[in-house]
């Protein structure tokens, strides 16, 4: 049976089943969702716990003699097998097939993995898992919905899910859900209340990220070319990798590309930056960038960054952190031209 991950905790709390299965990409949401299924195990009884990491040669006779023996220490045990693919060979699915279709009651099997590809999740033992227990698939957050799982994940942790704070973090994490959560966790212990002191943090994000890649980014889109110039030297004194500025460059420039198209299409621009979640504190850099900069610039910037990208990959032959300051100054409203 498949269930929704924000389905997992209702459904634990009303009935467990024998075998649980998460699985996904985001490795932090696959262990969310493994917390509260052992959470709620040891609430039911299962106190002993043992773990297995289980790829194509595991022997599979450990887990069998396992199940079979008696318990010394406790009434009912948890079994979390943790598969490093999805690929666990013909014995492995076979022994799996057979775990689930016969667990006894006082085993609960917890098994998880990273990805699957759509073949794996219509092999004998996968139908075997849905047919015997639950599955939770966990999908990439995406960016259109990073603030709400922010914002979420704050109420669970009894924090005020203030969307200016959430938006700060997405911004500053850049869809790093671990980092994300660290941020989050970092907020509850500075705000054990949970109200948070919104200025107060707004400005120790601000401070944090004065000589970092996005104050970098800010001071190009609100064309202090001065500042640029002297935060970018100052991340290559610190040695930073350039795949790191690229990648953010690319992502800030890709959506100002699509706000810009969506003000040919006459709608407001501060209904666009609503709609794309532009934090308060960012609106007026994210404004003077699209009013400085055509549709047509952006997207020779974007030529420009792929360009550079090939070239660190070494398919192309600029100089990588020279063409990167020459882009930096060119969104700061400079108007050297970039040569593509």
């Amino acid at each position: 049976m498949n269930i929704k991950p924000e389905q997992l905790h209702s459904s634990v709390s009303n009935q467990m089943a024998s075998t649980y299965f998460a699985f996904g990409a985001e490795i932090l949401l696959v262990e969310q969702s493994l917390s509260t299924i052992k959470a709620a195990g040891r609430e039911n009884g299962f106190t002993e716990r043992f773990r297995f990491d289980i790829d194509g040669n595991f022997s599979w006779d450990s887990i069998f003699s396992l199940i079979s023996s008696p318990s010394l220490f406790a009434e009912k045990r948890i079994i979390e097998c943790r598969l490093t693919s999805g690929k666990i060979g013909v014995r492995g699915s076979k022994a799996l097939t057979e775990i689930v279709g016969a667990l006894p009651e006082d085993i609960l099997l917890i098994i998880s993995s990273g990805k699957l590809e759509m073949v794996q999740q219509k092999s004998k033992w996968f139908k075997a898992l849905d047919k015997n227990g639950v599955i939770i698939q966990h999908w990439e957050v995406q960016s259109n919905q990073l603030v709400g799982w922010i914002t979420r994940n704050m109420t669970q942790l009894g924090l005020d899910s203030n969307i200016e704070a959430a938006n700060a973090i997405a911004y500053c994490t850049e869809g790093n859900l671990l980092a994300t959560m660290q941020e989050i966790e970092k907020l509850k212990i500075a705000y054990p209340d949970g109200k948070i002191n919104l200025r107060e943090y707004l400005d120790q994000i601000d401070q944090q990220s004065q000589y970092s890649v996005f104050g970098l980014i800010d001071s190009a889109l609100l064309g202090d070319t001065d500042k640029v110039n002297k935060i970018f030297n100052s991340l290559v004194d610190d040695s930073i990798p350039p795949v790191i500025l690229i990648s953010s460059l690319y992502r800030e420039i890709t959506n100002l590309v699509m706000m810009s198209i969506e003000l040919k299409t006459n709608d407001t621009l501060e209904s666009i930056l609503n709609k794309h979640r532009v934090w308060q504190k960012r609106k007026p850099f994210i404004s003077n960038a699209l009013k400085k900069h055509s549709y047509q610039k952006l997207q020779k910037i974007l030529l420009k960054l792929g360009r550079i990208d090939r070239s660190l990959k070494g398919m192309d032959n600029l100089n990588v952190y020279d063409e990167l300051q020459n882009v930096v100054i060119s969104l700061s409203g400079n108007n050297n031209e970039l040569n593509i």
